[in-house]
């Protein structure tokens, strides 16, 4: 394995020119830069991070925990936060918590370990005292993205859920809904209980009360939206439309409805809270909510380093970011229904 002595050889400088370089801890030449790091390539050598914060006292890395790095809302987060904290100078790690507490903590261990300047987390938000475990676990200056956690003391930027909610509910009654079905997702997170409440109180502003028997609570799976699409649909009563929060319901939800031979909008009307799906390819294409990411990242990038900077040392602060309606084919007015 290649060492900053083995560099120091190749480009012909002394070590104290290499860690200068690398670190930039003291003025080197743009030409001597360009020898250093043409040596580091050949020599093939790593700097160790871990080491070079302990060195230094201070990181340049972010840690970025979310439920599933893999679905499109977590890699637009993941790319969009990257971008915003690389124009000052900031890498970033990535990890899944799998939406598991316990797994959730395990990686802000980790992370901790590895020095980081700060954490990014889209918390899980469930779990025995899951505040205080939290606040007791994360020890470097940290922001929630998309979740709030009631009890601890950290900053958040999410999506104005209430705001979103009222969008999606006043589009669905102008098209002459009523009968709405709602899939409401897991206990304990703010985002699930903040669309809920937000659409049964724009629906009540308008004078419609959501029908109990048309709320199916902790559906946060494919499978579980599944069966709970079929059990709507076969009733005596069932909905003219349906209101999804995540893009695991709406896969459930059109798995569901088309095991059951039902056409989208023909036979009911559809619409999700979350627009990171494909918009073509579906068919019908999906009216939704479209997240500002890009938004929510810039803010989210930008308290977190004041805090890092201790620019800001005050109370937590929560930020919400506007989301828009995207109107595409998958509603239609009621009366057509059936036609």
């Amino acid at each position: 394995m290649a060492t900053i002595k083995d560099v120091a050889r190749i480009a012909g400088v002394s070590v104290t020119t290499v860690s200068a370089t690398i670190n930039g801890t003291a003025p080197v030449s743009e030409m001597m830069k360009a020898k250093v790091w043409a040596a580091i390539e050949k020599a093939g050598y790593q700097p160790d991070p871990i080491a070079r914060n302990l060195r230094m006292g201070k990181s340049k890395t972010i840690g970025l925990i979310v439920p599933d790095i893999s679905t499109p809302w977590a890699a637009h987060l993941a790319k969009a936060m990257q971008l915003a904290l690389s124009e000052v100078g900031y890498n970033m790690l990535f990890s899944s918590s799998g939406d598991d507490p316990d797994r959730e903590f395990r990686e802000i261990g980790l992370f901790m370990a590895h020095r980081v300047a700060g954490l990014v987390i889209a918390p899980t938000s469930h779990g025995e005292n899951y505040a205080e475990r939290l606040s007791a676990a994360v020890k470097a200056p940290a922001i929630l993205v998309d979740r709030t956690v009631p009890g601890a003391d950290f900053d958040a930027v999410t999506d104005d859920n209430t705001r979103g909610a009222e969008l999606l509910a006043r589009y669905l009654m102008k098209l002459g809904h009523r009968d709405i079905a709602f899939l409401v997702g897991r206990p304990g997170i703010s985002a699930s209980y903040e669309r809920f409440d937000g659409f049964a109180l724009a629906m009540q502003k308008s004078g419609v009360a959501m029908r109990e028997d048309l709320i199916k609570r902790s559906i946060y799976k494919a499978e579980q939206a599944h069966a709970a699409v079929q059990q709507l649909m076969l009733s005596t009563s069932p909905p003219t439309a349906i209101a999804c929060i995540s893009l695991a319901q709406l896969m459930g939800t059109m798995a569901g409805l088309e095991k059951l031979g039902l056409k989208v909008p023909e036979d009911v009307s559809v619409v999700s809270f979350d627009g990171f799906h494909p918009a073509e390819g579906w068919h019908p294409s999906m009216t939704s909510l479209t997240q500002d990411i890009e938004a929510i990242s810039t803010k989210a990038a930008h308290m977190l380093l004041q805090r890092i900077d201790g620019d800001y040392s005050g109370e937590r602060r929560l930020v919400r970011i506007a989301p828009s309606l995207t109107i595409r084919t998958s509603c239609s007015p009621v009366a057509q229904r059936g036609e």
